[in-house]
């Protein structure tokens, strides 16, 4: 398939390696937070304040098809609450290859940090900790996963860890 999507939870890296990744493919680009807060007029804090979780995800799955369909050679990415979506992510499954990018949670926390006001903007944070959403969010994640690479701190390596997997998925098919 000639679009991929990263997956993972918000620090993951989706939005800069995904930048990366496109530019060294020849893809687009597309975060479908940043196409959201263009719909909305506003940023995404303030989406998620004023619709609440349940609303919220209902309208993101709602714009990653919108924004999806239709397109060619694009690599996308979702919020990390896209998994709570099922349409959505079974249309990701079927327009492209799905990369979950999975961070040790200890680097996704150092990444975001642990204030209360950032982590009350992470969907469905409420009534839980963040490790116990790390955890959840990972099977999700892992279900709806073509390929998984580990990746750390460097953006490098984990490119070269897509292009290995997409190389032996070319070979494949040729």
């Amino acid at each position: 398939m000639a679009n991929l999507t990263l997956i993972g939870m918000a620090g993951a890296g989706k939005s800069h390696v995904g930048r990366r990744l496109a530019e060294r493919l020849g893809y687009e680009f597309l975060d479908i937070d940043t196409y959201l807060e263009n719909q909305y007029g506003k940023e995404l804090e303030k989406i998620v304040e004023e619709l609440g979780d349940e609303r919220f995800i209902d309208v993101e799955g709602k714009a990653i098809i919108e924004a999806t369909n239709g397109r060619d050679a694009h690599v996308f990415s979702p919020g990390g609450s896209s998994v709570y979506e099922p349409e959505a992510m079974d249309h990701l499954g079927k327009i492209s290859r799905i990369v979950y990018l999975r961070v040790p949670f200890e680097t996704i926390q150092k990444r975001i940090g642990d204030s209360p006001e950032r982590m009350g903007r992470i969907i469905g944070i409420k009534g839980q900790s963040f490790r116990e959403l790390y955890d959840k969010r990972a099977v999700l994640y892992e279900k709806y996963a073509h390929h998984v690479v580990d990746i750390g701190e460097d953006a490098e390596a984990t490119l070269k860890k897509i292009f290995g997997f997409l190389d032996m998925e070319e070979a494949a098919h040729a």
